[in-house]
């Protein structure tokens, strides 16, 4: 059996990398863990980076169907910027991008 640097024993089969520490008392945690079994303290769960990725281009894209929403009314009462069409086309093409986007980031498994 391998030693941990904290003096506790592993077994031959369990990599320490596999299973994730608790940030308070330093106890393992299994991946399916709310809390630790040791201190009681609940588990704060990592989002991937593609999650990370996902959340950034949904707000990108919600920023910007906010911004051709706010051109493509002010478009109607104003010659300033782009003609009501083009404002209308880019707004009804961003919701449906923006739509894709939050279906894309939504877990699968529901």
């Amino acid at each position: 059996m391998r030693r941990m640097p904290d003096g506790s024993r592993v077994a031959p089969g369990l990599d320490s990398k596999d299973m994730p520490a608790c940030l308070n008392c330093g106890g393992r945690l299994c991946k399916g863990e709310t809390k630790c079994f040791t201190c009681e303290m609940p588990v704060t769960q990592e989002k991937s980076k593609r999650e990370v990725n996902l959340e950034r281009v949904r707000l990108a894209l919600t920023i910007l169907f906010l911004l051709c929403l706010g051109l493509t009314i002010a478009s109607i009462f104003t010659d300033f910027g782009p003609s009501f069409y083009k404002c209308a086309a880019a707004t009804v093409i961003l919701h449906f991008v923006r739509t894709s986007a939050v279906e894309m980031a939504s877990p699968k498994g529901s």
